[in-house]
């Protein structure tokens, strides 16, 4: 058996009907799983595609079929689809996905068995549902950048769009749940996800610690803990230094940075010396270079690192080693972070054209000649001004 073979997703086929980052972020997951992707893109294709590079690695090795769903055509394309998938995404605001006839209610009818997965700013009820929002709006009402005014004094737009990432991963984590629930029971589900609760799932950890009075009065997570953060060193580059409650790692550091008054405090008692530990690690950093640092601290088994630019990550060879990079075409792409026993896991083609298979796949569904030139006439295809 060959490694494409034995991706463990083989059998599944996915409609995906979103755009943007949320629903392609999970069905590329799936796809590299080894699912087949069937993009749906509206006429003139999913805005992403404005970014290239992003759309590309967000949407490589899936089929495009380009639908306009406002069509009778195209809602009859989309069902003949979805007799032969088992995992449906939608993106839509609550009630588009019905006015589209693309619902769980009217597609589960055509395939009981469908695993739906609906994915929304809000989810399907509440009183927000209706609301339009984006990433840093989700992060907002979350919760999360109120955690981070508490740690820096005020709230940035992230580096990354935390909210459409995890709701993509929940969205691949629910619906696998769902097909392998459905195996016992034959029947598939509907997901009702929202993307500002799955932000808000990130911050158990400190719901947690809101509970405990001694914890609640400290600094969220482990920002209180003074030897774990960033230290500027004497090149002016960043180390991270990764010490938490650890009596072993701290009494490793005194030893190697000539700390001796702080060596031998329990963690309880750093804590009570946080300003003054904190004060001397920004000094005694700043008396080497941050690769002197990383040699000393990772030869002495301290969790310690240099902060590496994205720009270089291409060289680091953990990294190329572990295969997480494909290349395709010319082009690079992340893998999956999971390496299987049954075979590499990853993209193995680049992005589709927009509808690019479009005609495969209406032949797949037994369209003549003769069906495919009148849903061409009737605009199945084409481009229509109207947004939802």
């Amino acid at each position: 058996m060959n490694a494409e073979n034995a991706k463990p997703l083989s059998q599944i086929t996915v409609l995906d009907m979103t755009v943007n980052v949320p629903g392609p972020f999970c069905s590329t997951i799936l796809c590299d799983l080894g699912a087949r992707v069937i993009k749906v893109e509206p006429p003139g294709g999913d805005p992403l595609r404005h970014s290239k590079g992003i759309w590309d690695s967000i949407n490589r090795g899936k089929d495009s079929i380009v639908l306009d769903l406002k069509t009778e055509g195209g809602q009859r394309v989309l069902h003949g689809l979805a007799t032969k998938t088992d995992i449906v995404l939608e993106g839509w605001r609550p009630g588009v996905a019905s006015r589209l006839a693309a619902s769980y209610d009217i597609l589960s009818k055509i395939n009981p068995s469908l695993v739906y997965c609906s994915i929304s700013g809000f989810g399907q009820t509440g009183p927000w549902r209706e609301r339009s929002g984006h990433d840093v709006n989700y992060l907002a009402l979350s919760g999360y950048m109120g955690l981070q005014s508490s740690i820096e004094g005020r709230p940035w737009p992230p580096a990354v769009l935390f909210s459409d990432l995890v709701s993509g991963l929940y969205a691949a984590i629910t619906t696998l749940a769902s097909v392998a629930g459905r195996g016992a029971t034959g029947k598939g589900a509907y997901i009702d996800l929202s993307m500002t609760d799955a932000a808000l799932s990130l911050l158990g950890l400190e719901v947690g610690r809101m509970t405990d009075p001694a914890e609640s009065k400290l600094s969220p997570n482990v920002t209180f803990i003074p030897h774990y953060g960033l230290f500027q060193c004497a090149d002016d580059r960043w180390l991270s230094l990764g010490i938490v409650h650890e009596n072993h790692f701290w009494d490793r550091f005194c030893l190697v940075a000539g700390l001796d008054s702080f060596s031998g405090m329990d963690f309880d008692h750093r804590l009570r010396k946080a300003e003054s530990i904190k004060s001397e690690l920004e000094e005694v950093f700043r008396t080497r270079t941050s690769t002197e640092w990383e040699c000393v601290l990772v030869e002495a088994d301290i969790p310690a690192s240099i902060v590496i630019e994205l720009d270089d990550i291409f060289e680091i060879e953990q990294f190329r080693h572990r295969e997480i990079f494909n290349f395709i075409g010319g082009q690079t792409f992340l893998g999956q972070p999971a390496r299987f026993s049954t075979g590499r896991i990853g993209p193995t083609k680049a992005s589709p054209r927009l509808g690019e298979q479009t005609n495969l796949l209406l032949a797949e569904l037994d369209y003549t000649s003769e069906e495919v030139d009148k849903l061409t006439r009737d605009k199945v295809f084409g481009y229509s001004e109207d947004t939802l």
